[in-house]
């Protein structure tokens, strides 16, 4: 096994919830993250759109990009025109010497509306999931000839958050394509996450850990509320400080040989849980154990 560890600035500053973090400044963000003992990051909001002010930014910190979300319109839009924006942002990528996207589809998407409860989350039918990884796969294929890895990130809110959806879209695709595992999505979508990393091993591309206060998750589900009420009300931490059991995944990485990176993306509220602290405390746990 050869990982690299990462974080994301997320922990600093929240795209989805601007009054956690919003106007903490990307240079703030970036020094602790070197800090804290980690040498990549995920990309956010507040980083350059210019791939060479990207890369400056990243040489500025001596820090690697570890990859970054793409917000997939795959169910609206055309192939064609997925394909488009999708290469811009591969072109982007490819400058600063990263070959991860971590790819979710956003059109229908209710993780960004702190309005709607996560009952009401959108579901697609079995034929309606077999088009949308068939298009998928297409894009995946049309990404790996580029020299990218598409890694898809299940996502509360989303049309693929549980385990059955997983498995349904994975059957559904080419062998190749491979998820962005998460640990705390896993969780906190009623799924074992050591379970599914054991079912899906042979198919992760890309790894995300978090940790989850399980009291808050049961909270937030009694009560029906939003995913951005759960982030608010601290449904995540970093490694370590919640209920899962990281030692045994770790093995099944070790047993899978992965090579890549190991991203803490933990979403807290910055005045409540200090972003360097955390981070510090996430980077001390992850070296232990691995």
């Amino acid at each position: 096994m050869e990982v690299k560890l990462a974080t994301a600035p997320i922990a600093w500053t929240n795209d989805d919830l601007p009054q956690l973090g919003g106007d903490t400044p990307l240079d703030v963000c970036l020094k602790e993250l070197r800090e804290s003992g980690f040498i990549g990051t995920e990309l956010g909001g507040k980083f350059p759109q210019d791939k060479e002010e990207l890369k400056q930014v990243l040489l500025k910190y001596d820090l690697e990009l570890a990859g970054g979300w793409f917000s997939g319109n795959l169910l609206v839009d055309s192939l064609e025109d997925e394909i488009k924006r999708l290469d811009k942002e591969i072109d982007k990528r490819l400058y600063v010497n990263c070959n991860i996207v971590v790819y979710c589809e956003c059109s229908n998407t209710i993780q960004g509306n702190q309005e709607i409860a996560l009952s009401k989350k959108p579901v697609l039918s079995k034929n309606e999931m077999k088009e949308f990884a068939s298009d998928y796969t297409k894009l995946f294929f049309h990404a790996k000839q580029r020299g990218v890895v598409l890694a898809y990130h299940h996502h509360m809110g989303t049309i693929i958050q549980n385990s059955d959806e997983i498995d349904m879209f994975l059957s559904f695709c080419d062998d190749e394509v491979g998820l962005a595992y998460d640990s705390g999505h896993m969780y906190f979508a009623g799924a074992n996450p050591l379970e599914e990393i054991k079912k899906h091993k042979n198919r992760i591309s890309h790894v995300h850990f978090k940790d989850v206060r399980e009291d808050v998750r049961a909270l937030v589900i009694k009560n029906d509320e939003s995913f951005l009420d759960s982030v608010l009300k601290g449904v995540y931490t970093v490694p370590g400080d919640g209920v899962i059991d990281f030692e045994p995944i770790i093995d099944v990485l070790r047993e899978i040989n992965y090579k890549g990176w190991i991203v803490v993306e933990a979403e807290q509220d910055p005045k409540i849980a200090n972003p360097l602290e955390y981070a510090k405390k996430a980077y001390s746990y992850l070296s232990k154990i691995i």
